[in-house]
């Protein structure tokens, strides 16, 4: 008679499952107070309330059951350890080890019993609380509600049998690669965050190295896509039904491919299995080929984490005490990753992989300082760039034109941007001048012909007073984009901000009254129209909206007043619009405001003011002190983006 290979064994899976029931028992009695008795509680809590239909309630309860996966991912993945580290238990001692696989099984055989074991403990419980669920909607609903409700239900099971799939999968996996219990839930805890874990890293360090550096462009999306929890946690959105789409969730692709993922993690992990050794058992790492990896991947995230660390604790800002804190600690990451191989911490012997670990971290890193790879210095050509988003400092005044915020796409103006761009590039290592320098911040994100994106972020960037007219000096640059008068005039949003709204009001801050003191919100309201058609004649013939770098320029304070010009307009949006909201028969109302300060040489509004009365009140605009302009401390803050 010829013989079967068995890959099942029901008695050791029967053994297995009531041994551990305390296990599944929990889990299962958890979603069993989560789904059918919620659903039953809060029915006859809906049935004592006046004026309300339970079974209404109960409906849209029902249908709700899928919002409750999120917080089942978190859950599948904590019991999916636990269930891992329960069925492959026998694997992490000598004595158990010896035991199990001197039984009639093959490998096969063990592995695949102990793994269904493992994974009927997560989702057979699931099933059980499904009938139940079910159960209750169809003896409380009407048979009209059984169809939307059911499929809900489905819904919610299959994702979350699919999730417990990956997890358990995912455990298995890593139970294969360790002989220690204790070391199977921390290599499932560093797994399932390596990925993000190591990008924040990476990111934080290059954030260091490269000035302007803001994070590679579509790396992020990569990167939560490969982090199962938060991957699942936004693929389980669940939307409901709204003009004829039916419910479902946000992204059902990715949790079926995350369990098509469990499924292969299953095969890989019998794979590994049945070339490990016994021998293993009690070792951090059970597998040896991995173990170089293990060593190398601990000095490398030891170095990166602890490093930066200790460069941050001690204020070391400085790539010259940076770049020693990362060595230092990859050297220790390294022995003590050698400890727990070697289970001795007789391990110093070992330092040559200690010092080419130095090494190659210390190329790393000078690779990186160097900027090899030209990523400080990159600044697109003119002719690859569709369209570039910038957000810019102008300077002062401080009111509504402070700071330029639009997407650029005249050739001209994307001209002005990228000088500005590489002038800040070229002069990054220049020191500033203490008194004749100030600041500026940008942020240039360039949309490239090639479809790809280039973004960089620039804070604290010093102007020197003496290289106004010198060409490839920031000043210079930055001066010809505060000096075009259409980018100025998109700084301050003219053509948007009636767009859709209607002038309501005026007023003057900063107004000096008869006695010398100031006074705010001095209203004009009835010359507002009046007041803007001259503020955009003045603006257009170059009188007012000049933007002058330098806060504390002595020319700042001889062609500006410390008065502000402030207009209301009243703009009616939808729920997406922010601001101060006021429901209306006609929608929302947002009231916004903008700030112009005034000039001498704004001879149309003044007059207008002058029209107004506001002189004839005994009010005066206020000046800066001539004598110290510097002592005079501005009323408005900065806020860089």
């Amino acid at each position: 008679m010829r013989s079967a290979t068995s890959y099942f064994n029901g008695t050791l899976y029967r053994k297995t499952m009531a041994r551990f029931w305390p296990l599944w028992g929990m889990w299962g009695v958890f979603w069993l107070f989560l789904l059918p008795l919620h659903l039953l509680t809060w029915y006859f809590q809906v049935s004592s309330w006046r004026s309300a239909d339970p079974q209404k309630e109960l409906f849209q309860e029902a249908l709700n059951l899928p919002n409750f996966l999120p917080a089942g991912i978190l859950l599948a993945a904590g019991c999916a350890v636990l269930c891992a580290m329960a069925v492959f238990g026998f694997l992490y001692s000598h004595r158990s080890a010896c035991w199990t696989h001197a039984l009639p099984l093959r490998r096969e055989a063990l592995f695949t019993t102990q793994y269904l074991a493992g994974l009927s403990m997560m989702v057979l419980p699931l099933a059980a609380v499904a009938v139940l669920t079910a159960v209750v909607e169809i003896s409380l609903l009407p048979s009209a509600n059984w169809g939307a409700t059911l499929s809900a239900l489905i819904s919610w099971l299959l994702a979350q049998s699919g999730i417990c799939l990956f997890f358990f999968s995912f455990a298995a996996f890593c139970a294969m690669f360790t002989g220690h219990i204790l070391a199977l839930p921390a290599f499932y805890g560093i797994l399932n965050f390596l990925v993000y874990g190591l990008w924040f890293l990476v990111d934080a360090l290059l954030h260091e190295f490269y000035y302007g550096y803001t994070g590679a462009s579509g790396v992020l999306t990569a990167v939560e896509y490969l982090t199962p929890v938060v991957a699942l946690s936004q693929a389980a959105d669940w939307w409901l039904a709204d003009k004829g789409v039916p419910a479902h969730f946000l992204s059902p692709e990715t949790i079926a491919v995350y369990a098509l993922a469990g499924a292969a993690l299953a095969l890989v992990s019998l794979y590994v299995y049945r070339r490990r050794h016994i021998e293993t058992a009690g070792d951090v790492v059970a597998v040896p080929l991995v173990r170089p990896l293990f060593k190398y991947g601990v000095a490398f995230c030891v170095g990166l984490a602890f490093g930066m660390f200790t460069s941050a604790f001690f204020n070391f800002y400085s790539m010259a005490a940076v770049i020693p804190c990362i060595l230092v600690w990859a050297v220790i990451g390294y022995f003590a990753a050698e400890m727990l191989l070697k289970k001795s911490f007789r391990v110093f012997k070992a330092w040559p992989g200690a010092a080419a670990t130095a090494a190659v971290m210390l190329v790393l890193c000078l690779a990186c300082l160097l900027d090899v790879f030209g990523v400080v210095t990159r600044v697109p050509a003119a002719g690859q760039v569709e369209a570039v988003e910038v957000i810019l400092d102008l300077g002062s005044p401080y009111d509504s034109g402070n700071q330029l915020s639009c997407r650029i796409t005249d050739p001209d103006q994307v001209e002005k941007v990228i000088a500005l761009h590489q002038a800040i590039v070229d002069n990054r290592d220049r020191p500033d001048g203490a008194r004749h320098s100030d600041y500026t911040s940008a942020v240039f994100t360039y949309r490239l012909a090639n479809g790809k994106e280039l973004r960089r972020r620039y804070h604290s960037v010093p102007i020197l007073q003496e290289d106004r007219d010198t060409p490839g000096a920031v000043f210079h640059a930055l001066d010809q984009i505060a000096g075009d008068r259409d980018l100025v005039a998109q700084a301050y949003g003219f053509d948007s901000f009636l767009e859709g709204g209607r002038l309501t009001g005026a007023w003057l801050n900063h107004l000096l009254d008869i006695r010398g003191e100031s006074q705010d919100y001095f209203y004009v309201d009835d010359y507002a129209q009046q007041l803007w058609e001259a503020m955009l004649a003045d603006f257009n013939a170059g009188n007012i909206g000049i933007r002058y770098p330098f806060t504390n320029s002595q020319e700042r304070y001889d062609n500006t007043y410390r008065t502000d010009l402030c207009f209301n307009v009243s703009v009616t949006r939808d729920l997406s619009s922010t601001g101060s909201m006021e429901i209306t028969p006609g929608g929302y109302t947002r009231d916004m405001v903008l700030t112009v300060t005034l000039t001498p040489q704004a001879s149309r509004t003044l007059a207008v003011l002058d029209q107004a009365g506001v002189w004839e009140q005994g009010y005066s605009l206020a000046r800066w002190n001539e004598e110290d302009p510097a002592s005079v401390p501005t009323d408005m803050e900065i806020v860089y983006p």
